[in-house]
């Protein structure tokens, strides 16, 4: 047998090995919605170039990143010579020597081999260059939080052989900047959110009958989010109609548990403690509300800009700014940024470091437990409190100042807090001013004279 002969028949069993090998990740049974992002990636991957392309797909939580990556990686991986897909980047890297676990494994399903002994992350990386140089991959990294992962796990990219794919998936598109293609995950239009619905609801691709109407209350509140179309289907599958009722009524008032633990993770993911808070203040006030006008508003409270968290905030996905300059977020993530603040004291809401329910909010101007502290601590927190414009347009509208309620009995104080804030160029009639740094002491003045 010639060598040229050993070396055909070493390449065919070396293919058959490979194909025999299961690459195929598992991948929810009923997808929906996502064909069209899906065909645009698989179709630039696909393109037969020498040139390496790196892909990168951001979006909120729960939004289906990870599985439009799984999606594309069971249709092209048989066209490479190796294929590796990386799964919870984030979580293993965080574990001890998690990134030397998944430089073993990057080198181990293209191979075919274990690797050599590696013993930290640099070696890793020279080990990586130095083996897959030549070779023609796809590698999917998925949930990518920090530049060091990538750095460790696929470079820039020059790392692999000539024609080479890497999908990175993200909820952070500052991640995303060296990459060919960016591809943004956004949320189910409604007929394929109550397709989803279904699907684990009712195991059909419609609602049955009697439930058509409370199907879209569920799909409502989810809005377009895969991960709660799915959890809330599977939640109420085999429910009678009257539970239903009552599982929806309670989610206007407790989130469910497990979509909020898994939005949460977004929120932890924010290493920076005044990121968070400006998180929190966005959820809690500024919805709808014009990203100059809450920038002014945060500075003052906060003493520097908070452009950069504002941005820093959109590139992660947790808030949207349109072209009118108006931030928006969606309904989940506000629920997830309250009910960590409902947490900080259940059953107390002065204890609480913001307050926008209008009842929770007269409750702790009645008992005067803002005033006091923000007398004796001289708090901006709790001060901020009753000028953000959201929750003082509540209060007013509660107590009967701009809609038509009797105000319950309370009229006569608030009317004097509204007196001593026009007084003062706070409010006008019943609009919200502009409003200062300088005119934050005012507040407290005008509440100690209405009580």
């Amino acid at each position: 047998m010639s060598r040229h002969e050993s070396k055909f028949i070493q390449d065919i069993i070396k293919d058959v090995l490979n194909k025999l090998d299961p690459k195929y990740i598992n991948v929810s049974t009923h997808v929906v919605g996502i064909d069209p992002l899906v065909h645009t990636i698989s179709d630039f991957i696909s393109t037969a170039t020498d040139d390496v392309r790196l892909v990168g797909i951001h979006g909120m939580p729960g939004i289906g990143k990870t599985t439009i990556a799984k999606v594309v990686f069971n249709q092209l991986c048989y066209g490479f010579e190796g294929s590796c897909f990386l799964s919870n980047i984030n979580e293993t890297s965080e574990q001890s020597n998690g990134l030397v676990l998944l430089q073993k494994q990057l080198l181990h399903d293209i191979l075919k081999q274990n690797p050599a002994n590696i013993n930290n992350v640099d070696r890793g990386m020279v080990l990586i260059k130095e083996r897959l140089c030549h070779k023609r991959v796809l590698v999917v990294v998925d949930d990518v939080t920090h530049q060091y992962q990538l750095n460790a796990l696929v470079g820039d990219g020059s790392w692999f052989g000539p024609g080479s794919r890497v999908i990175i998936t993200s909820e952070d598109e500052r991640l995303l900047l060296k990459v060919n293609r960016k591809c943004h995950v956004k949320e189910l239009k409604r007929d394929a959110s109550l397709q989803l619905f279904s699907w684990h609801a009712f195991r059909e691709t419609k609602p049955a009958k009697d439930y058509v109407e409370v199907s879209n209350d569920v799909v409502d509140y989810c809005g377009g989010l895969p991960l709660a179309l799915e959890v809330l289907g599977s939640c109420l599958s085999g429910k009678n109609k009257s539970r239903w009722k009552c599982i929806i009524d309670k989610l206007r008032k407790i989130p469910n548990h497990d979509i909020q633990e898994k939005l949460r993770i977004s929120f932890d993911k924010l290493d920076d403690h005044k990121l968070q808070n400006t998180f929190l203040d966005l959820a809690s006030f500024f919805i709808g509300r014009n990203k100059e006008y809450v920038a002014k508003v945060l500075e003052a409270r906060c003493g520097y800009n908070p452009e950069d968290d504002l941005g820093t905030l959109s590139e992660r996905s947790l808030i949207n700014v349109n072209a009118s300059g108006n931030i928006s977020m969606h309904n989940l993530l506000r629920d997830m940024g309250r009910e960590i603040i409902h947490k900080e004291s259940p059953n107390n809401p002065g204890k609480r470091s913001r307050v926008w329910q209008c009842e929770d909010a007269w409750n702790v101007l009645s008992k005067q437990m803002v005033i006091t502290k923000c007398i004796h601590k001289c708090s901006f927190i709790f001060l901020f409190k009753l000028l953000a414009y959201n929750y003082f347009v509540t209060l007013l509208n509660f107590v009967g100042f701009l809609g038509n309620g009797s105000g319950r009995g309370f009229s006569a104080g608030c009317q004097s807090i509204r007196k001593e804030f026009i007084k003062h160029r706070i409010i006008y009639k019943d609009e919200m001013l502009e409003v200062t740094p300088n005119q934050w002491s005012t507040s407290i003045w005008a509440l100690q004279t209405a009580f």
